[in-house]
């Protein structure tokens, strides 16, 4: 009795063995997929982080180039109406008087 009573634990403690060993290989296997899931998802962080960089610093690229075309734009028309006041300074004259007149008006009322 005493023999089948060892035997018996004896099997129990192998078992159990076995179960602590086949735990340890399945936390191990699981390490190694959390791992791999983790770099996946790093990856893919880091590819969703240049794409909205690319799409942020492509629109701030396109206000600059607009911006430059309206700069010389602007600077043309100043051109034009520069030339156009110094060859006929009479509107411009008549205009800002009008204005200034008009001005004086509006803020004299009380």
């Amino acid at each position: 009795m005493a023999t089948s009573a060892r035997r018996a634990i004896k099997q129990i403690e192998e078992a159990g063995d076995d179960v602590s060993d086949n735990l340890i290989q399945q936390i191990a296997a699981l390490r190694k997929e959390i791992s791999t899931i983790a770099d996946a998802v790093g990856d893919y962080g880091g590819h969703r982080m240049h794409d909205m960089q690319h799409n942020a610093v492509a629109p701030a690229n396109e206000v600059r180039h607009q911006g430059r075309v309206v700069a010389k734009q602007v600077g043309r028309r100043a051109g034009v109406a520069t030339r156009a006041v110094q060859e006929n300074p009479v509107p411009v004259i008549i205009a800002l008087g009008t204005i200034a007149l008009i001005s004086a008006l509006v803020f004299r009322r009380d």
